[in-house]
Formats: C-alpha cells, sequence, structure tokens
C-alpha cells in the first residue's frame, strides 16, 4: 500500500489579536479539562482497588470508611465540572 501524502503544506502564520484571544481562552479550557481528567482517573484508580478489596472478601463497612476519604475528590470533580 501507498502511504497517502498531503498535498497542502502546513503553512504557520502569526497570530492576530482576536486568535491569542481565542488561543488564551482554548489553553485555560484545556487545563480545566485536563484537571478533571487527572482528578477522575485517581478517583477510578481507588475505586478500582476497593471494588478488588471486596472481592476478595474485606468487610463493606471497612470499604465505606476508606472511600469517605476520598469524597474531596468528588467534590473537586463535581466543583471543576461546573466550572467548565
Amino acid at each position: 500500500m501507498k502511504r497517502a501524502v498531503s498535498a497542502a503544506p502546513t503553512r504557520h502564520r502569526t497570530i492576530d489579536e482576536l486568535d491569542t484571544d481565542l488561543l488564551a481562552t482554548l489553553e485555560e479550557r484545556d487545563r480545566r479539562l485536563y484537571a478533571i481528567l487527572s482528578k477522575t482517573t485517581r478517583y477510578r484508580n481507588i475505586l478500582t482497588g476497593e471494588i478488588k478489596h471486596l472481592r476478595a472478601g474485606s468487610a463493606p463497612e471497612l470499604i465505606r470508611a476508606l472511600m469517605a476519604q476520598w469524597d474531596h475528590l468528588r467534590r473537586d470533580i463535581k466543583r471543576l465540572a461546573q466550572d467548565l
């Protein structure tokens, strides 16, 4: 198979004033999305570990207590999502 070669080369141009506002907005949104993704991934990893403990026979009360200590992560995720 032959690789398709793009006919139009990528051209870089200077960013005008309007584009810098857009760029700043998009960069801020990107930072917020990354923060949500990071916290959500961390919380998901914690949940996965606790599910494994439950399946291995740990007491549900113990798992509930452990999960309660991570409620701040859920609140942070919710706040970040609302700010988006």
